[in-house]
């Protein structure tokens, strides 16, 4: 929601508007829509003599005008949705964003830690300002949208449509496995599974070696004369998902993520001096690559719509007016054929179900479309990372959940993000009652040793 405060020096000579001692839309909807919610003033002209004594209007208030209240906005968070989401993310950091696929509506947009907005005003402001800036736990810093993360084993989704498009391989086509990836001295380690795959199974099963194949295919086609030719296809395909940019949200200070360009590989390796198995890593979301929360709910959404996305919004609508901004009514299409996004769906089926990575986060009843991701974190523990959408027909909601040194995909963020899932679409029950209550307790009462419990805004 973010909060509002004294207008600086600096906003004082950006905008005409105010003057000193007046307020303004410091960050989230308040700065984002500040022109909505501010109103206009009014004006009054008097006449004053040489004393400054008023002595009445000036032409008899012809050039008077009354004060104007803003504009009510509307957002499109669901209470408990977002309450749930809170709950669960306590004494954890990390956040959950959830979507609404047709439409592009936040549903959700959590943070952990978070922070009083009662402690930015008043006469104590400037002295919690300073606490919040320096707690260890960085309650300013908006995770969900900022912060960036090797997207992991979720990213799988999309290599698995880039080869699909590319006809670098079909739904049938298989690649060994046999505890990860080896070519010389490189290997990349995987789990424990059956070899060889189809492409819905290394989804199911999450199988690094079949990513390896797959993206050093992608890169290094023989159609292509050098490998910055084949990358460069690849990241375009990529962009088109809204990731390495900003995705456009209706909310202030958004990050880009990064999906690094050739020139960064020329500036590093040497031009000419690098192929595909020097950044093998980013095959199965790692490396050099780091996402947004919202940029991976935004291409979960994605695969939910069969190959389009609609700029991510908070403001459903705005008093007065017929339509929001038309950017965040538009469709942005990928271009990868429709059928290709239900090869990669029959995998995300079986990913919360018997045999998948997020078997234990399965609720009855409810048919999600997921994936499980374990970002690899140089600081400590891995973070865990899930995207999903339900049902798998006209899905209401996409969820993208990251805890921070949370471990699997499957031990935090795949349970959080499925009961926010069942919550959601039982929303107009209100006799609702989860069929596995278990998961939203555990994941509430969970603690993790990364929040730090001295911190002012636990």
């Amino acid at each position: 929601m973010g909060y509002t405060g004294e207008v600086n020096d600096k906003e004082i000579r950006k905008y005409d508007y105010y003057r000193q001692g007046e307020f303004i839309g410091k960050t989230g909807l308040e700065g984002e829509y500040e022109p909505y919610l501010r109103g206009y003033k009014g004006v009054k002209v008097v006449i004053r003599d040489n004393r400054q004594i008023e002595k009445g209007s000036f032409n008899a208030g012809a050039l008077d005008s009354n004060p104007t209240p803003g504009k009510p906005i509307y957002s499109s968070l669901d209470f408990n949705l977002q309450e749930m989401a809170e709950n669960m993310l306590a004494n954890k950091i990390g956040s959950i964003v959830a979507i609404e696929p047709s439409s592009g509506e936040i549903l959700a947009l959590a943070n952990s830690p978070n922070y009083d907005l009662n402690e930015m005003v008043g006469s104590s402001r400037s002295a919690n300002y300073v606490k919040l800036l320096n707690d260890p736990n960085k309650p300013l810093f908006n995770r969900a949208i900022k912060a960036r993360y090797p997207p992991g084993s979720t990213f799988k989704t999309i290599q698995a449509l880039i080869g699909l498009q590319q006809d670098i391989v079909t739904e049938s086509s298989t690649f060994p496995c046999y505890g990860g990836y080896k070519m010389g001295r490189l290997r990349v380690g995987c789990h424990s599974h059956p070899s060889h795959l189809n492409l819905p199974e290394s989804i199911q099963k999450s199988c690094n070696a079949w990513y390896c194949h797959l993206f050093r295919n992608i890169i290094d086609d023989s159609t292509y004369s050098r490998v910055d030719i084949g990358y460069n296809i690849w990241r375009n395909y990529l962009l088109e998902f809204g990731i390495g940019r900003k995705t456009g949200i209706d909310l202030p200070n958004e990050g880009s993520g990064f999906v690094p360009d050739t020139g960064f590989f020329n500036r590093y390796y040497g031009k000419g001096r690098w192929k595909s198995s020097m950044i093998i890593s980013l095959s199965i979301g790692q490396g050099e690559m780091g996402l947004t929360p919202l940029q991976i709910a935004n291409f979960a959404a994605c695969i939910a719509n069969r190959g389009y996305w609609i700029t991510p919004h908070v403001v459903k609508s705005i008093d007065g007016l017929d339509t929001i901004p038309s950017k965040y009514t538009e469709k942005n299409r990928t271009s990868i054929d429709r059928k290709h996004y239900e090869t990669i769906i029959q995998g995300m089926i079986r990913v919360v179900a018997p045999g998948g990575t997020a078997r234990g986060a399965a609720i009855p009843g409810l048919e999600v479309c997921g994936k499980t991701g374990t970002s690899q974190n140089p600081h400590g523990k891995d973070h865990s990372i899930f995207i999903g959408f339900a049902p798998r027909d006209n899905p209401k909601i996409a969820v993208a959940c990251v805890i921070e040194n949370g471990g699997y995909g499957a031990t935090y963020a795949a349970p959080m993000a499925t009961v926010l899932m069942e919550r959601f679409l039982a929303s107009d029950d209100s006799t609702f009652v989860s069929k596995k209550p278990i998961l939203y307790d555990r994941m509430r009462n969970a603690k993790l040793k990364n929040f730090l419990p001295d911190s002012i805004s636990n």
